[in-house]
């Protein structure tokens, strides 16, 4: 699903991290609230089965509309959008989406309205079947939780 990246991209990617961190824990974060991490371990759900019957469309759902939501994958490039998410993943695997499966999440809750998900993903997708970690970042909006950064790398 996703490649190594260069150097640059991972500081970029680093960076961003941390600043959404730093913007999200101004003051001692409460506990993970059951609910929240029920609807994080839905989206999640929800972005696998889309995925798998290559509803490219549906699995982007889960993370924002707006320009700030940014995506860094193993190529190293920011993608900044959901639309352009979207697109990059059209181009990236042409209709051949293979079965994607998430493991081992721990969701950390940053403040009442942000969490950060680490966890690991895979493809059986033959014949490189690749498989990785990511690391989400989730804020409440309009909309509930939604994913407003992603960095997923592959672990091969």
């Amino acid at each position: 699903m996703r490649t190594r990246g260069s150097g640059m991209a991972r500081h970029i990617s680093a960076l961003l991290i941390a600043l959404a961190i730093a913007a999200c824990a101004t003051r001692p974060a409460p506990p993970p609230d059951p609910a929240d991490v029920a609807a994080i371990e839905q989206t999640l759900a929800a972005q696998a089965v889309a995925w798998n019957r290559g509803d490219l469309h549906a699995f982007v759902a889960g993370y924002a509309e707006s320009e700030r939501m940014t995506f860094v994958g193993g190529d190293g490039k920011l993608v900044r959008g959901r639309a352009a998410l979207e697109a990059r993943y059209r181009k990236s695997y042409g209709g051949q989406t293979g079965t994607l499966t998430f493991g081992e999440l721990d969701v950390r809750r940053l403040s009442a309205d942000c969490y950060v998900v680490v966890g690991r993903w895979a493809l059986a997708l033959p014949p490189a079947d690749p498989h990785g970690v990511f690391t989400l970042i989730l804020e409440r909006g309009a909309n509930g939780l939604e994913i407003v950064h992603d960095h997923s790398s592959d672990t091969k």
